[in-house]
């Protein structure tokens, strides 16, 4: 397992269009390494202006995989997943986020 070839992009939060308290978290993940590995724990981390911490928040792939891949273990290499997730809200002074990776152990 090597988790720092695990990779994101197009990360995008928006709000949800059906709940007022609520987000859409949009974002490809991609496995860099020339091997299939273990799905990471996803966490996402919200702060302010000024980089304090507002909320986190880490999510196990049965929680963020569906469609096809939904219940699968390893990560195919070289191949692109959309990931989709729906949060409450952290509230108006969290204008910054982030996605990392942490293994799955």
């Amino acid at each position: 397992v090597d988790i720092a070839l695990t990779k994101s992009s197009n990360l995008v939060v928006r709000s949800h269009p059906d709940f007022p308290a609520a987000l859409v978290v949009d974002a490809i993940i991609y496995n860099r390494a020339a091997f299939s590995q273990p799905f990471p724990l996803l966490e996402l981390r919200f702060a302010d202006l000024n980089g304090q911490l507002i909320a986190s928040r880490r999510f196990k792939p049965a929680e963020y995989l569906s469609g096809d891949l939904a219940g699968r273990a390893e990560m195919p290499p070289q191949t692109p997943i959309h990931i989709a997730l729906d949060i409450l809200d952290p509230g108006a002074k969290a204008v910054n986020y982030s996605l990392s990776f942490r293994s799955p152990d």
